[in-house]
């Protein structure tokens, strides 16, 4: 059986503050989240602040402050997409997804990206994970989806720079936790900051960077957050982002547990 319900319980340093019942799925070994992160606290109770107006969410990503908000600030529509957070939520040292699980990154995207488009072509933007992903319902342009083991991509939007809520029913945006980010540099250096874009008339899942800017959704993975070692300073803040290959990864991983 693929699908799991666990009741994940939510710790502060000194009590208990909150439970979430997360459904999940398992693709290859890795336990999704089947919906949309919709949390309002750090996992240390501390509150997010919720940035309704645009001046609003200017303010926060202008300044590096944490931030969530529903579309359109339509709590009904949260119910359904979840809640979306810029960069600074996603990467604040004070944990945003709930206790044993991490803010899916660019590793449990390429593991996921590989197993779902097995089979198809492996060109850069001519793959199917869009489209096998992406839920049957919901979406008012391009090809229902396929709702591969209930993964359920729904067509939430996003919101932009200026704080416009954009895409509802057409697209929607998945933040991809950048692993050159994690650890000491994790607040408020976002190298490539990366997110996982699905559009109803794109079959693949288009991977790209955009320095902190996008208002994006969140997925979970069951597992604990790593560190990473700090990044070279030279990387691009505006380049692209990439999933790198998944073989690259683990030798890396495999050397360092050698020395």
């Amino acid at each position: 059986m693929r699908n799991l319900s666990l009741l994940l319980l939510l710790f502060s340093a000194v009590r208990l503050f909150a439970q979430e019942k997360i459904e999940l799925v398992n693709f290859n070994n890795d336990w999704w989240s089947m919906t949309n992160l919709r949390v309002t606290q750090f996992r240390n109770g501390d509150e997010i602040r919720n940035a309704k107006t645009r001046d609003e969410w200017v303010e926060c990503l202008q300044n590096g402050i944490p931030a969530y908000c529903a579309y359109k600030n339509d709590t009904t529509l949260a119910k359904k997409y979840g809640y979306m957070y810029n960069w600074f939520a996603i990467a604040d040292p004070r944990g945003l997804a709930p206790a044993n699980t991490r803010v899916a990154h660019n590793g449990d995207y390429s593991r996921l990206y590989i197993y779902v488009n097995n089979g198809a072509v492996s060109y850069p933007g001519t793959g199917i994970v869009g489209q096998r992903l992406r839920s049957k319902e919901g979406w008012e342009i391009g090809a229902p989806g396929e709702n591969l083991d209930s993964f359920a991509i729904l067509p939430g939007g996003y919101r932009n720079e200026n704080g416009e809520f954009m895409g509802l029913g057409k697209e929607t945006a998945l933040w991809v936790r950048d692993t050159m980010s994690y650890g000491t540099v994790s607040l408020g250096n976002a190298f490539t900051a990366p997110y996982a874009l699905v559009h109803g008339q794109k079959s693949d899942i288009l991977f790209q960077g955009d320095g902190r800017r996008t208002g994006c959704y969140v997925r979970l993975v069951l597992g604990e957050e790593a560190v990473f070692d700090k990044p070279k300073s030279s990387i691009n803040e505006n380049s692209e982002a990439e999933i790198p290959d998944e073989s690259v990864t683990n030798d890396k991983k495999k050397r360092k547990k050698k020395n």
